[in-house]
């Protein structure tokens, strides 16, 4: 039989060496994540095309139509955008939501922008400032389009 005092130190040394491998592995994953959240939001721009902008006022709740106005609740307004991106063959519709009237005069149709696609997200770099906007649609512009554009590069 083992002495107590054997017991306490390789005790001891079983929970120090079990600790140190968590914490290097605690490690390693924050690492491994850290990198790869870095890899994702370090992509590079590509050149793309405003196609279209399209304001919606939204106001909510809303009231039906014909509704005493006395008797109606308050409503807030808010601004909607859906901007049409052309990426090469693709165009992404964004939506920018603002509670003021305040459209930057950057995005307008046939302007050209750096553009940045991260999973539903789309970001537009421009001079000083980015605009994130919310990816809510996506298509494949017409065979036509995408061929002039391809030998207009």
């Amino acid at each position: 039989m083992r002495d107590p005092w054997q017991l306490d130190c390789f005790n001891y040394l079983w929970r120090t060496t079990v600790k140190l491998r968590s914490c290097v592995s605690i490690l390693a994953v924050v690492i491994a994540v850290t990198v790869t959240y870095a890899a994702g939001q370090s992509k590079q721009p590509q050149q793309g095309t405003i196609v279209s902008v399209e304001k919606q006022d939204v106001a909510t709740p809303p009231v039906r139509t014909g509704a005493d106005p006395v008797r109606t609740p308050l409503q807030s307004h808010y601004y909607l955008y859906n901007v049409s991106v052309r990426l090469n063959c693709n165009v992404y519709v964004g939506r920018y939501e603002t509670e003021l009237d305040d459209l930057p005069s950057a995005l307008s149709p046939n302007n050209s922008v750096p553009v940045r696609l991260e999973k539903r997200l789309m970001y537009l770099d421009f001079p000083g400032d980015t605009v994130k906007m919310r990816i809510v649609h996506h298509k494949v512009s017409q065979q036509g389009m995408c061929d002039q554009t391809a030998s207009a590069n």
